[in-house]
C-alpha cells in the first residue's frame, strides 16, 4: 500500500502534524474545536498470518453523562436482523434502538446500538450526521465514554471492511491505494510520479475528506444538544 506516502501528500495541503517511520504506520493530526482528531490505521490479523488494516479516525469528546452509541456498517441483512433482534426474546440484541425509532434512511440499513435512546434521537436528529452516515455506508460508529469522572468520551470511526482488500479488488476497494510506495520511489519516472499525485489528489483525498466529514458530524451530533 502507498498509506503513509498518500496522508503525507494529504497533510502537505491541509496541514496538521503528521507522523510516520516504517511502512503504513502513517498517522495524522488534525485541529478540530481545540481537539486532536487522529487519523491513522488499525492492524489486525486476519486469522491466517496476514496483518489487515482499517482507517480509522479518533477524537475525544466531553460529556455530561456516560453515553455509549455503536452504529454498524451499512448491511443488506440488517434489516432482518433488527427485526429478529428485537422479536425473539433472549437473544443479544444489545440495547438495539425500537422498530418506531424514526430516521429509516440510517436505522434500516444499519445495526445501531445506544443506552440511552431519548438522547440518541437527538444525536440522529442531526441532518448533517444522517448525510455523513449516508455518504460513508461503509464505516462504523462508536461513541464510548473514557475513565474518571470528567466526562471523557472517545469518538471512533472505523472501515468495517479491510483496506487491503482494495489491492486486489475484494472489501475496501473505494479506497485508492495506488501501486505501492516502493514501486514509485524506486522505479517511477518524474512523469508517473506527477500523474501519481493527481490520481491521489482526485481518488484518495475525496476519500479521506468524506471520512473526516463523518467523524466530525458525529462530534457536532453528540454535542448540540444538552443530555
Amino acid at each position: 500500500m502507498s498509506w503513509n506516502q498518500y496522508l503525507y501528500q494529504y497533510h502537505k495541503k491541509y496541514g496538521g502534524q503528521f507522523l510516520a517511520g516504517e511502512i503504513d504506520d502513517g498517522l495524522l493530526v488534525l485541529p478540530f474545536k481545540d481537539r486532536p482528531l487522529v487519523v491513522t490505521l488499525s492492524h489486525a490479523d486476519d486469522g491466517r498470518g496476514r496483518s489487515v488494516h482499517y482507517v480509522q479516525a479518533r477524537i475525544p469528546v466531553t460529556l455530561a453523562k456516560p453515553y455509549r452509541l455503536t452504529v454498524g456498517a451499512e448491511k443488506k441483512l440488517s434489516g432482518g436482523v433488527n427485526t429478529v433482534l428485537r422479536a425473539v426474546p433472549g437473544l443479544p440484541g444489545g440495547n438495539l434502538l425500537p422498530a418506531d425509532f424514526g430516521f429509516p434512511e440510517v436505522t434500516k440499513k444499519r445495526l445501531i446500538r445506544s443506552d440511552n435512546y431519548n438522547f440518541t434521537k437527538l444525536v440522529l436528529g442531526s441532518l448533517d450526521f444522517r448525510n455523513a452516515l449516508l455518504a460513508c455506508p461503509g464505516e462504523r460508529v462508536e461513541v464510548r465514554s473514557g475513565p474518571g469522572e470528567d466526562g471523557l468520551h472517545l469518538i471512533t470511526v472505523i472501515t468495517d471492511a479491510a483496506i487491503d482488500g482494495a489491492m486486489f479488488g475484494g472489501g475496501g476497494g473505494d479506497w485508492y491505494l495506488g501501486n505501492g510506495e516502493d514501486y514509485m520511489t524506486f522505479y517511477g519516472s518524474e512523469e508517473e510520479r506527477e500523474q501519481e499525485a493527481r490520481r491521489v489528489e482526485e481518488k484518495f483525498f475525496p476519500r479521506l475528506e468524506h471520512f473526516l466529514d463523518l467523524t466530525r458530524a458525529v462530534y457536532h451530533a453528540v454535542t448540540q444538544w444538552p443530555m
